[in-house]
């Protein structure tokens, strides 16, 4: 049996998840549709760990884009990444 969409049959599943997330989902239209682009996106990445596959200087780039690093660190990044 095809769903609307064409995104094939579907099933009921029960799983427990925290209380907190439970009543985020909660606000979503559509929560079935969340949880499966959730859960595809998620099973998707599964072997593909961008921390382990980025190079030194992607990891050096994204620590310099956060606003938990101190001045100190920003100007040591920017300098080996401006080589």
């Amino acid at each position: 049996m095809q769903t609307p969409g064409g995104r094939g049959m579907r099933i009921n599943r029960t799983f427990s998840i925290p209380v907190e997330l439970a009543h985020d989902l909660k606000k979503k239209h559509n929560q079935s549709e969340t949880v499966t682009r959730a859960l595809r996106k998620y099973l998707d990445n599964q072997g593909d760990s961008s921390i382990e596959t980025a190079s030194t200087r992607q990891l050096m780039a994204a620590l310099l884009a956060r606003n938990d690093i101190d001045d100190t660190m920003k100007a040591l990044l920017l300098q080996i990444l401006t080589k």
